[in-house]
């Protein structure tokens, strides 16, 4: 008898231990799992963004699951990316060299993650550089020349089919030739590639698929 309550007693023991395993993984995974949906909702946020105010929204979402999950490399890589879109929108020259540079912070932390997509991050470092150049040509355009043009490289030195890459790179190229009263030979050829690499993207994947926009305007403009 004593032997079948002591039986008892330990399968009971060993139930409750399962549980609270059980439980402590829930808890345990709870935050990461909120942080996966809070990203997923706030990338859509992102792609629909147009105005300062709405960036402003979003980034202030993303600082924050920076902070939940200081490991998720797309947090930051969006966050940077919010931040270079800020400096496109906002008046001042302070405010624009605040979100810029507040935009390196988050690369170089990118550098150093082992999970992130290396070619984005380049293209995004380009993209940076070109902000950077936007907001004082005069002086910004001969100091960055050769950082913009090699980050392209090494962006599509990882991924020769990265879109945001291959634009980037031709509308610079582009530019720089304008400014030359010279013209970028492959400046079309590269732009329909990117246009049929854009086509093939997801855009309900969290992976960054921004960059169209810019697309659409250079062909117009052009």
């Amino acid at each position: 008898m004593m032997f079948l309550i002591f039986n008892i007693y330990a399968i009971k023991s060993i139930k409750m231990k399962t549980i609270k395993c059980y439980f402590y993984a829930i808890l345990f995974l709870i935050p990461f799992t909120v942080s996966a949906q809070d990203l997923s909702c706030v990338v859509g946020d992102i792609r629909k963004a147009n105005t300062e105010n709405e960036y402003v929204q979003v980034r202030n979402q993303l600082e924050r699951l920076c902070i939940v999950n200081p490991k998720e490399w797309l947090a930051h890589y969006y966050l940077a990316y919010t931040d270079v879109q800020l400096s496109f929108r906002v008046a001042s020259k302070e405010e624009k060299m605040k979100y810029i540079n507040d935009a390196q912070t988050n690369l170089k932390k990118l550098s150093d993650m082992s999970e992130a997509d290396m070619s984005e991050v380049y293209t995004l470092k380009g993209f940076r550089l070109y902000a950077l150049i936007a907001s004082d040509p005069q002086s910004n355009g001969p100091k960055y020349f050769g950082e913009i043009t090699l980050s392209y490289e090494k962006a599509l030195g990882v991924n020769p089919n990265n879109p945001r890459a291959i634009m980037l790179s031709a509308l610079f190229k582009n530019d720089m030739a304008k400014f030359m009263n010279k013209s970028y030979e492959n400046f079309n050829q590269d732009m329909e590639k990117a246009a049929t690499l854009f086509a093939g993207e997801s855009t309900t994947a969290l992976t960054p698929s921004w960059g169209k926009e810019w697309l659409d305007r250079a062909l117009i403009n052009n």
